[in-house]
């Protein structure tokens, strides 16, 4: 993966989103600094103004019915999760000046070493999502866009995690089921290095049980936080690295809360256990990750799949 100087090179997994025009951020930590630098549509790096991480900085997009706005999110180096908001520029480029961060409220922090995670949610909002300073829980929190407030951090019932939990979101604006999913998915990597989901439909504010994933093909342990991307026509992934070998598969899940396989990759290999982003543009499900093929610290990218030719699925069940 390129920007205008060369190959993106990182210590951590980058975060990338894209608005509706299909203008894309990348956001990654230093490679050899703990510095965040972003990069719009491949273009030059530039660094966000006092932003430091010891951990990989997520990105999301949010409508706002005009440019939007690209959301940076870290965790610094003390654990308190921070904001930077972008728009784009009349003409889509990047401000002659980057906006400093804005500390999100409500004493949200997870520990120094762990991400938090973000997914974008209709009408300028979003949820956030983390792992307990303290202990094994995980939190969420939720900003409406239209009032510009967070609501209360809650914790996810039965969620228990000692690494990163993932997020994501396909919602309707309307709330009328156009969107196949109209949900949120919550997966984590359980105490006993499992990988679980949990769903929330979207404005309801409740979570379902835990739900262990497992595929016959796979040896399911992992130790690293997984990641989670969801399509437009009801599929969606959520990718891990195993203990075993540090091979990256991904388990393939539907709208109706089950998964209907688990796909193993054969040409790609992870860096010490670092998780992939996974990545649906659309229905086109690709891999980010630093990869041994681009050295200690080269990105790369891989297209995975397309999900387009996948049967509809079943409706949601909750």
């Amino acid at each position: 993966m390129n920007y205008a100087g060369g190959q993106i090179t990182s210590r951590s997994t980058p975060g990338e989103a894209r608005d509706n025009r299909n203008n894309i951020i990348h956001a990654w930590r230093g490679a050899d600094n703990d510095s965040i630098y972003i990069s719009l549509n491949s273009g030059p790096a530039y660094s966000l103004p006092n932003a430091q991480t010891l951990t990989p900085p997520r990105v999301i997009w949010t409508d706002n019915g005009g440019r939007g706005n690209f959301r940076i999110f870290h965790t610094g180096t003390e654990g308190h999760v921070y904001q930077h908001r972008i728009e784009l520029t009349a003409t889509y480029q990047l401000p002659g000046t980057l906006p400093n961060w804005t500390r999100v409220p409500n004493d949200t922090r997870t520990t120094d070493t762990v991400p938090v995670a973000a997914a974008a949610l209709p009408n300028n909002s979003f949820m956030l999502a983390w792992n307990s300073q303290s202990d094994d829980s995980v939190w969420t929190m939720y900003y409406n866009g239209e009032t510009a407030a967070y609501s209360n951090p809650s914790v996810v019932p039965s969620a228990l995690s000692k690494d990163a939990p993932a997020l994501a979101a396909q919602v309707d604006a309307d709330n009328n089921d156009s969107a196949p999913w109209n949900q949120v998915v919550l997966a984590f990597t359980g105490t006993d290095n499992r990988v679980y989901m949990s769903r929330q439909r979207y404005g309801s504010g409740s979570w379902t049980s835990p739900r262990q994933i497992f595929a016959a093909n796979s040896n399911g342990y992992t130790r690293s936080a997984p990641s989670v991307a969801l399509s437009r026509n009801g599929y969606g992934v959520i990718s891990i690295t195993e203990d075993r070998d540090y091979t990256i598969g991904s388990y393939i899940i539907s709208r109706d809360g089950g998964w209907s396989g688990y796909y193993e990759e054969n040409s790609f290999a992870s860096t010490y256990g670092k998780t992939p982003l996974a990545v649906i543009d659309g229905t086109t499900f690709y891999y980010v990750i630093n990869g041994s093929g681009g050295g200690l610290n080269g990105v790369l990218w891989k297209k995975v799949y397309d999900f387009s030719a996948m049967p509809t699925p079943s409706a949601p069940q909750w």
